[in-house]
């Protein structure tokens, strides 16, 4: 496709400046063709392991040999530098950043690339800084970004109507007030690549955005053919919604659906995959894989089962925890004479009666060969951590968890062609079918993040047919 003639000339010319990317316009592969018709080595910065992933796999595409790129998250570049020169840096030894020591971080790295004491490495190792998903940004990143553009033309691409995420106390990046007075605006794309053969879908999403971004209401009830409404005005009608729009599509290699749900609630959305024959995808900061770390490793017995129980209750369709307990209650005190035990219960028997988590994987094992999982990520996860765990690799099973779950970051997941997730966990991802549920005081960029996932069609589920975004 090639890179627009703006930003080429802007390149050319070495001077810095700002790319409005909207969702599907070819953002990655504008990067990855200013990298390709360049000669210098280049600084590729992005957020997480899965851009990354995709700048690697684009560059790698066009023929671009890795070694006239440094393609990095600024979390790992951050921390790389800052710790290679603490004395400049001022930052402390630290391993593995955890939470809002990710802060301190980049207030160190800031300081480090402000300080002029990497000037000559900087400027040796690099011609100039291309920096994706800049609307994520906080403003702490900004400021490392800022210095590097002191020594290199830096080249920042984003969208502030995909900016979803919130990093607590950490403030995110204003564009108006923060991009576009440090890098002024070079160009917007212009292109919808991803809807090329999709003509309705395609004019309707920039019908959509232009409503979102001065505040209007969107028209549920005029959308291309491509696109079924569900009006929900009660529970009733809600449920019967739910189980045609979440039922209207068959999954595949070649049409991979995803469901977009609750943007803060992993139970929620998790009851949803249930009820839907999906899985859900979990957040690498998984809640419910610490609490479980938590719960088993802190208890023993029979408290220890009841936990591990309810736990895949939660995770499969087909635990019945109630009359599983009770039975194992019974035999377990000797009020009850057992028939034949199953593999399942000699297991459950063991939990009780030993301290050694074995018998918990062994019953998580068992399980698993008779009922259907839909957190099937969550039952990975707790299966690798106590693995490790029993291996002796770690000192408590909530270490041994943020080790898999670390590695999981680093090394990609693979989804199923029919999952529930959020807004969160499906930004920068591409579908061919969506079920997208418009309720409650959403947020415009949380709106247009999931109406853009799919390529070819798409089930809105709304209890409003002129949905007003927040």
């Amino acid at each position: 496709m090639g890179v627009p003639e703006r930003i080429a000339k802007a390149v050319a010319e070495g001077v810095s400046g700002s790319v409005v990317a909207p969702a599907g316009y070819g953002k990655t592969e504008t990067i990855a063709d200013i990298v390709a018709g360049s000669t210098g080595r280049f600084l590729l910065l992005t957020h997480t392991l899965v851009g990354v992933d995709a700048l690697k796999a684009r560059l790698k595409k066009k023929g671009v040999r890795l070694d006239r790129v440094l393609l990095d998250t600024i979390a790992a570049w951050s921390l790389r530098y800052a710790s290679s020169f603490p004395r400049t840096s001022g930052l402390a030894p630290i391993a593995t950043p955890q939470g809002t020591e990710w802060e301190v971080v980049y207030k160190a790295a800031g300081k480090l690339v402000t300080s002029r004491a990497l000037d000559t490495v900087i400027t040796s190792s690099y011609a100039g800084v291309l920096v994706d998903e800049y609307q994520d940004c906080t403003k702490a990143q900004h400021e490392i970004i800022k210095g590097l553009a002191r020594l290199l033309p830096v080249y920042v691409f984003g969208d502030p109507l995909q900016g979803i995420f919130d990093f607590g106390s950490e403030a995110i990046v204003n564009w108006g007030a923060d991009v576009t007075p440090v890098f002024p605006l070079i160009d917007e794309l212009q292109t919808p690549w991803r809807w090329e053969t999709n003509h309705g879908l395609s004019q309707w999403l920039v019908g959509l955005r232009q409503s979102l971004a001065s505040g209007a209401a969107i028209d549920l009830t005029r959308v291309p053919a491509c696109i079924r409404v569900h009006h929900v005005t009660d529970a009733e009608t809600a449920q019967k919604a739910e189980r045609k729009a979440c039922g209207a599509y068959t999954s595949s290699d070649t049409n991979r659906v995803a469901i977009i749900g609750a943007k803060g609630s992993e139970d929620q959305r998790a009851a949803l995959a249930k009820r839907t024959y999906a899985q859900n995808v979990e957040a690498i900061s998984c809640k419910a894989l610490f609490k479980a770390c938590a719960d088993i490793e802190g208890s023993s017995g029979p408290a220890r089962l009841s936990h591990v129980i309810k736990l895949m209750h939660r995770c499969m369709v087909g635990v019945r925890p109630t009359p599983f307990l009770r039975r194992m209650s019974e035999i377990h005190s000797g009020a009850k004479e057992p028939k034949a035990l199953k593999p399942s219960e000699m297991a459950a028997l063991r939990c009780m009666a030993e301290e050694t988590l074995e018998p918990v994987l062994l019953l998580i094992e068992e399980f698993r060969r008779d009922c259907r999982p839909f957190r099937s990520e969550l039952l990975f996860a707790l299966r690798e951590s106590l693995k490790l765990r029993l291996q002796g690799h770690h000192c408590t099973l909530a270490d041994a968890a943020r080790d898999v779950q670390e590695h999981r970051r680093h090394a990609g997941r693979r989804h199923g062609h029919k999952i529930v997730t959020s807004t969160l966990l499906v930004k920068g991802l591409e579908y061919e079918s969506s079920v997208v549920f418009l309720a409650g005081s959403m947020k415009k960029e949380d709106v247009y993040v999931a109406l853009t996932r799919a390529s070819l069609r798409m089930q809105i589920v709304t209890d409003n047919l002129t949905f007003k975004a927040v």
